[in-house]
């Protein structure tokens, strides 16, 4: 036990994953923003965390499970949008947008069946599992069940904006 509970500190410690020699089960050491980090694909996403000041939220508490738009997602939005956004004046706007990629609660794609789900920005929408594939609104999960250790990331191919979905 003691061994144990020593490999998972130093495991936390590098970001790493070990297993959990009673349970032969991953142990998630990674929270949230460092999984995101870590994911290829989601850099915009990942810095678009930290400009919202959502990082310490998704830091210490949870958990959450984040539906998050690849990087192909940002770059189908209008010309300009991003740089719109990453404006001082425009914090809460992005803070908004991004909270509404985020649902309190973890759901792997195990859980997921069709459902109306409240974000952390406050308004609803729809996860569906169907035939194999799971959609968020009109955006499809394109990678799924992306674990951590205080919550789950699926990737979408599309920016998910709370007015239309």
């Amino acid at each position: 036990m003691k061994t144990t509970c020593t490999l998972a500190i130093i495991a936390t410690l590098a970001g790493g994953t070990i297993f959990d020699s009673a349970a032969e089960t991953p142990m998630r050491s990674k929270d949230l923003p460092a999984t995101i980090a870590a994911e290829p694909g989601l850099t915009t996403f990942t810095r678009l965390v930290k400009a919202a000041g959502l990082e310490a939220t998704l830091h210490r508490s949870g958990p959450y499970t984040i539906l998050a738009p690849n990087d192909d997602a940002f770059r189908m939005l209008p010309a300009g949008t991003l740089e719109k956004l990453l404006k001082p004046s425009n914090k809460q706007r992005l803070a908004d947008l991004i909270a509404y990629h985020i649902v309190p609660g973890d759901f792997p794609s195990a859980k997921i069946d069709t459902e109306e789900h409240a974000t952390l920005q406050g308004s609803k929408l729809v996860l569906n599992h169907a035939l194999g594939t799971i959609w968020v609104g009109r955006a499809e999960v394109i990678k799924k069940d992306v674990e951590s250790g205080n919550g789950t990331v699926h990737i979408i191919n599309m920016v998910l904006e709370p007015d239309r979905e």
